[in-house]
């Protein structure tokens, strides 16, 4: 092999697998056959071509016709997650909550007024109803997360009429259940979940998550303005592990893109913009990183699996 091949084999390394095996040979011998003798090094217009070629197949593989039922599978799978996200970010809230008061003080009220215990796990409770109604594809745990929820918001004071915000994306979670519990698409996405994967993941999510709201409370009126901007980076270095895992598959892929930025909301995104250059970098670094140790985890070769590992039903789809 020449030099000049090797160097066009690197740049046709940009294109899908599957695309290169169908057709490197052929790219390589038109290559070959137009280039100078003795030229060791592709001319630029041949490397921009080809680099816009292999951005070209990707997104016609990406966003194309052919990519639909992998985007329709993400969206299930994604609406599938959001009850589980908002039941982490519930727990969170109530531990933090609970933090100042724990210890044997905490004990003894709660064994003087053991109504309080209620009053502490009611959220928890409520949030936790659409997530298993959503595991189990369960009716009857839908319509009593919806009864539970509806009776929640009449009596908290977290969810007045005018704090619309606060009610909007409990509410999804609820909306999600009940779809998942009476409509076959949705169902369907929520079969490609393997939930005993996502259990697994719900502890460091809820750690990752505690830790950026912790920071949100306790760093916000620290005199040390930097050490604040890194508040939500704890969840969004678990969401990124998270989406590496899922990044393994066509669905968990497209799943993780569609869920970025409402997980990061929960999490108290920092707005990168205002950011010095020297802190944004590192706090990307630490996501990247967080990404590449995640697609790392019991990696697989094979394109047509679903989120966490499972094989899917989609045939044909893009990578």
């Amino acid at each position: 092999m020449t030099s000049l091949e090797a160097r066009y084999r690197r740049l046709l390394a940009c294109y899908p697998h599957d695309h290169r095996t169908r057709h490197e040979e052929d790219m390589i011998g038109v290559l070959l056959a137009g280039s100078r003798p003795g030229q060791t090094r592709p001319h630029l217009a041949d490397t921009a071509d080809l680099l816009a070629g292999a951005v070209r197949v990707h997104c016609r593989r990406a966003f194309g016709t052919v990519s639909a039922p992998a985007w329709r599978d993400a969206v299930a799978v994604g609406a599938a997650l959001w009850p589980l996200l908002i039941l982490t970010d519930t727990l969170a809230r109530q531990i933090i909550f609970l933090a100042p008061s724990i210890g044997f003080g905490l004990l003894h009220h709660w064994a003087q007024e053991p109504g309080s215990i209620l009053f502490w796990a009611r959220p928890v409770i409520v949030f936790a109803l659409p997530v298993l109604a959503v595991a189990f594809r369960d009716r009857g745990i839908a319509a009593l997360g919806a009864l539970a929820f509806l009776l929640h918001v009449g009596t908290s004071p977290f969810f007045l009429p005018m704090a619309l915000p606060n009610v909007a994306l409990p509410l999804l979670a609820q909306l999600v259940a009940v779809a998942v519990a009476f409509t076959g698409p949705a169902r369907k996405g929520a079969s490609h979940i393997p939930w005993r994967t996502v259990l697994l993941w719900m502890p460091f999510g809820l750690i990752g998550l505690a830790a950026s709201k912790v920071g949100r409370h306790l760093l916000d009126s620290a005199t040390n303005h930097e050490i604040a901007l890194w508040k939500p980076v704890p969840w969004l270095i678990i969401m990124a592990a998270a989406a590496g895992y899922a990044a393994r598959s066509v669905v968990g892929r497209r799943a993780s893109l569609l869920l970025f930025l409402p997980a990061a909301a929960l999490g108290d995104l920092g707005r990168l913009p205002s950011l010095p250059t020297s802190l944004a970098l590192a706090q990307i670094g630490c996501v990247l990183g967080a990404f590449a140790m995640g697609t790392m985890l019991r990696g697989s070769k094979n394109p047509r699996r679903a989120v966490g590992g499972r094989r899917t039903h989609t045939r044909g789809c893009p990578r």
